[in-house]
Order: C-alpha cells, then structure tokens, then sequence
C-alpha cells in the first residue's frame, strides 16, 4: 500500500481489527498503522504470520498479534483484554472477520452453512464489540466499524446466507450507533462491492478471469482494489466524519446503483 495517510493522524490511539490476516483485513491494519495508530491483529491462529506481515507491523511495538476464533465469547474476551491491557487502551474496532460460505440456493442450503455465516459475520462482530465497549467508554468514545458487503443491500443467487448475514451486520451496526452515543461511540459501516483478493482469485483462477467475469457488472467496469478499502477504513475511524453514525458507506463501483 502506498503511503497516503498522515502518519500523526490516528498518533496515541489503539484498536482491534479482526479477520486481520485476509487481504482487506491486512490492508485495513496497515492502513491504520501508516496513520499512527497501534493495532492488534486478530485472526485465527493458524492464519496469523509474521512471515505475512509487511517488514514495518511485523517489527513494531505498536502491533500486537492474537489468534482469536470470534465466535468464541471466551476466546474474544481474552483477546481484547489482552490487547487492552498491552496498549493501555482502546479506541476503536474493525470487525472484518468473515466466513464466505459456498454457494447454494435457498431450497438447498445447509443449515450449517447458514448459521456458520452468521455465528461469524454477525455474531462475531457483536461479541468484539461487547467485550470493546467498556474500554472505547473508558477511553471516552471511539468507534466500531463493520465491514459489510454490497451484498448486505442486495444479493446474488446462490449467496443467501451472507446476504442476510451482512444485511444483519447492517442493523446491528445501527443498534450500536443508538444505544451507545451518549457515550462517543460511533459505529458505522462499509459496504465493499466485488475487491480483487485473493479469494477472488482462487475462485476466478486469475485476476484476468476475474475482471472479465465481474467488471461489466460495476458501472465503473473494474474491481476495487484492497487500498481503495483501506483508505475509505482509515477515513471513517479518523475522526473527520464525527457527525456519521449508525450509517453505511457503500464502496461499490456503483453496484447498487442500478
């Protein structure tokens, strides 16, 4: 990711982003990082390297990495509290962590599938954020940011349990905007339309593949790009839209335009 943040923006504060080791998670992360701010990376333990780190989180202080299954209550409260208590605070969340289940139209869906879908990209974003409240009040505000979908605004066939999951991740992202303003805490959303990762591109086959499947459905005919969702992350926590909450910021091509 090139360098586009202010590195004194997000200097002195502290905060969470799960699913960390993925492409948007990672991107986020370093994006956050490149603006001052010390990040615990959580993921599972298995997905978390330093080998995968760009050279600057892998070596700093100010990056603490945490296997964290966050459908897990136990395993989450242990994992804020630890980055809690290693930074001295906490000033913000990124719940990113996501499962994509496979494809399946309702008639045939497992129920397996569903609730994996939702035991992750919803309960997993409630649990991070229960255990975060208390120390985003202690710290006098902050903020929760879901990482939703285009897809939580529509959906596509075959894709029904994340499309419900991230339209929940939606709703839960105003549930939190309200009950909790009174005490500076804002919490918002993004809604990503179709990023080339590299999930995307074990699905595709190639990044060629890729944007000739899925750009002519995005008026700006191509893909976003992992920094486009960095960069609009770093925008929403860093304080300049402090008037935003308990809304959604599509990022999408215009994808839900038309």
């Amino acid at each position: 990711m090139a360098k586009t943040f202010d590195p004194n923006l997000l200097a002195g504060r502290a905060g969470i982003v799960t699913g960390a080791a993925g492409d948007i998670g990672l991107a986020i992360a370093t994006g956050l990082f490149e603006a001052g701010a010390s990040v615990a990376l959580l993921d599972l333990d298995a997905a978390l390297s330093a080998q995968g780190l760009p050279p600057a989180l892998a070596g700093s202080a100010r990056v603490l990495r945490l296997g964290c299954d966050v459908s897990d209550p136990g395993q989450v409260a242990r994992a804020v509290g630890e980055a809690a208590r290693h930074f001295g605070s906490l000033d913000f969340v990124v719940n990113n962590a996501a499962a994509v289940t496979p494809g399946h139209d309702v008639a045939d869906l497992p129920l397996a599938d569903w609730e994996a879908a939702f035991r992750v990209n919803v309960t997993g974003a409630f649990l991070i954020t229960q255990a975060a409240i208390p120390h985003l009040r202690a710290a006098g505000g902050g903020v929760v940011l879901n990482i939703a979908s285009q897809l939580g605004h529509v959906t596509a066939r075959g894709r029904s349990a994340y499309s419900a999951s991230k339209a929940a991740l939606l709703s839960l992202t105003r549930s939190i905007a309200v009950d909790h303003a009174a005490e500076r805490i804002r919490a918002v959303s993004l809604s990503p339309g179709a990023v080339l990762t590299g999930r995307l591109l074990r699905r595709y086959g190639s990044a060629a593949q890729a944007s000739d499947t899925l750009a002519p459905r995005y008026p700006v005919n191509r893909l976003g790009t992992v920094d486009e969702i960095a960069r609009t992350a770093v925008f929403l926590i860093g304080g300049q839209v402090g008037f935003m909450t308990g809304s959604d910021l599509l990022v999408d091509g215009g994808y839900t335009a038309v």
